[in-house]
């Protein structure tokens, strides 16, 4: 079931492109974001079984983002095959970044919305939308572009939350739904309005719009050190499953 949901994770935040280096999928995305440029080693036969030795798909996969123009960034789940590839990487010089937990709830006893607070879900990628997502994310430009690029490909049902205050948008956030799963994604609020309980807020409105559409579970990925996000999510139920963290190649490394 969880790698099911790493399988789920990998499809409903989506890169531009994917390519397959026997089982292992390299991912990129114009570097917005390790989540959709990085290699994450899923699948494939063990050094053993396969054609190419283990170091060789390692040196390909550095030829990969080498060629796009980013540094070797490698997920590694419960689920890398071969299993000890974090201990290889470590030894070629990979860092640890961004350790995060993988959580989930079902779609049961879902607190109401309290109702102080407007809550917009769209299921198009607007302009609008995305304004908002990047005066709150501080999104740069040419990622903005990217994310433009990224959501209006996917053929998934899409909501895009707005939290309005007033009118204006106060928080958003992402929620993209296959099969009966929701993937929640970068959930932001505006800084002036931060400790209203805004967020809560639109998380449960996602959430009841995903259980409308057929959803019967949610998860979502939260870097360890984000305190914040982790007690909210702690407080609507959400059940750690699994870890995971990128192994970011050291550029200063001499091996």
């Amino acid at each position: 079931m969880y790698k099911l949901i790493e399988e789920i994770a990998l499809n409903t935040w989506p890169a531009e492109q994917s390519v397959l280096l026997e089982g292992w999928i390299l991912r990129s995305a114009a570097g917005y974001t390790k989540r959709a440029n990085s290699a994450s080693p899923l699948y494939g036969p063990g050094a053993e079984q396969g054609v190419l030795e283990i170091q060789d798909k390692i040196r390909l996969a550095e030829q990969y983002y080498t060629a796009a123009g980013q540094n070797p960034v490698f997920k590694i789940t419960p689920f890398t095959q071969p299993p000890d590839l974090d201990g290889r990487l470590a030894g070629q010089g990979y860092v640890i970044v961004e350790p995060s937990s993988v959580r989930i709830r079902d779609m049961q006893g879902l607190p109401e919305l309290s109702g102080r607070y407007s809550v917009q879900i769209l299921e198009e990628l607007t302009e609008d939308w995305l304004a908002a997502f990047a005066g709150m994310s501080e999104l740069p430009g040419g990622h903005r572009d990217t994310l433009r690029r990224m959501l209006s490909s996917s053929s998934l049902k899409q909501g895009f939350a707005l939290l309005l205050k007033d009118g204006l948008p106060a928080a958003c956030g992402l929620g993209v739904i296959q099969h009966e799963y929701i993937g929640l994604y970068d959930i932001y609020t505006a800084p002036a309005f931060r400790r209203q309980g805004m967020a809560q807020e639109l998380l449960l409105g996602l959430l009841h719009w995903a259980k409308s559409q057929g959803a019967v579970y949610s998860f979502l990925q939260v870097v360890q050190a984000n305190a914040g996000a982790s007690a909210l999510y702690d407080k609507l139920a959400y059940k750690e499953i699994y870890q995971y963290w990128y192994r970011v190649k050291n550029r200063n490394w001499k091996g």
